[in-house]
């Protein structure tokens, strides 16, 4: 168990790290890196979800399955319209600096998406923090520029993120037997299609929404959840 919790500490010590630099370095920090930092995360994300997807496709046994799921899903996601109503959540359904709306700001951003949920799964099951990572350093760099603005109270998200992914990961844990090899593969090309969405719009490329996606992993549940029911 504690083995699994290795990216969650990673994630939960980056945003201390990023909550002292970034109070540290304060207004120092202009637009201009800012934009850096973001598209060679993009470009990382890009990366390592279409890695994922080249890793798991061949072994998937249901071609069409992440097809569907991810037409479906992104479909449902977008009549929910869940992007905008993350963003207005986070934001408050308005611009603001103060501390209060930028931690709710990092906590629903870093909570509310795929792959948290994803890298979760992945790192219960099979000990693969990929995920996690990735979403540890989207976390460090949403922190830093926060805390740049708001100072070091954005410390007080890493607890709430660590207990966060330590809860799904506690479920996943105890639920791995029903989380089969098939599962996995299938959650693990969704959320491959989903981070190197997520690097496509930080690099500015094209904003798929990528929140508006987040249902297309109830796909694989259903189907394995009906496969295990009906015994097809």
């Amino acid at each position: 168990m504690l083995t699994s919790l290795t990216g969650t500490f990673v994630d939960a010590g980056g945003i201390i790290v990023a909550s002292i630099l970034g109070s540290l370095i304060g207004k120092k920090m202009n637009d201009k890196y800012k934009g850096v930092m973001l598209g060679v995360l993009g470009f990382i994300a890009l990366s390592v979800g279409m890695e994922s997807v080249a890793v798991y496709m061949p072994k998937s046994k249901y071609a069409v399955l992440f097809i569907v799921s991810m037409i479906i899903g992104t479909v449902v996601g977008t009549w929910w319209n869940l992007d905008e109503k993350v963003n207005g959540l986070a934001s408050g359904g308005k611009s603001s600096s103060n501390l209060a709306k930028s931690i709710m700001t990092e906590i629903i951003l870093s909570t509310l998406g795929a792959l948290p949920i994803v890298g979760c799964i992945m790192a219960a099951t099979q000990h693969n923090f990929m995920f996690l990572f990735i979403n540890a350093s989207l976390d460090f760099v949403m922190v830093l520029v926060l805390a740049a603005a708001d100072g070091v109270g954005m410390i007080v998200t890493a607890p709430v993120i660590f207990i966060y992914q330590f809860v799904i990961i506690l479920i996943a844990t105890f639920a791995k037997s029903w989380l089969t090899d098939d599962f996995i593969t299938e959650i693990a090309i969704l959320g491959g299609l989903m981070v190197a969405s997520s690097g496509l719009s930080l690099m500015g490329v094209k904003d798929l929404k990528t929140t508006n996606m987040t249902p297309a992993i109830l796909g694989p549940i259903i189907f394995f959840a009906c496969k295990g029911i009906f015994g097809f």
